[in-house]
């Protein structure tokens, strides 16, 4: 059986680094984007078992991001990152299809909870 395969998406070297040794960690195939820009890009050429995607990032942030993949990719369960507590705000993410979110300032222990559940794509035989 392939690995499963994460992305990341954050503008923050730091978190990547972080989120990407957890990730590894839980049996992940790690892949990063910067960007919501990058990440679609990305996504285009690689299918994904889950993304952890920033809300806050330059040139696109996590709801655009999330609002584009969406047009092409129902299935791909996405957690968002977020320093976000407003809830018409975390509303407004869920309307546009988010899967979960984690508040930032994070533990490691989240992010190995929410990865903890992630089943492989299945694949076309």
């Amino acid at each position: 059986m392939p690995p499963r395969k994460l992305l990341i998406v954050d503008d923050m070297d730091a978190i990547r680094a972080l989120v990407s040794a957890i990730g590894r960690d839980a049996g992940f195939e790690v892949h990063q984007a910067n960007n919501g820009e990058q990440a679609l890009s990305v996504c285009q050429s690689t299918a994904f078992d889950v993304v952890l995607c920033d809300q806050n990032m330059p040139k696109m942030s996590g709801e655009a991001f999330v609002t584009q993949l969406r047009e092409t990719d129902k299935g791909t369960p996405v957690v968002m990152l977020t320093g976000e507590t407003d809830r018409e705000k975390i509303a407004a993410l869920v309307s546009v299809g988010i899967n979960g979110f984690i508040r930032k300032p994070f533990k490691p222990d989240q992010i190995y909870q929410a990865l903890k559940g992630v089943k492989p794509r299945a694949t076309a035989a």
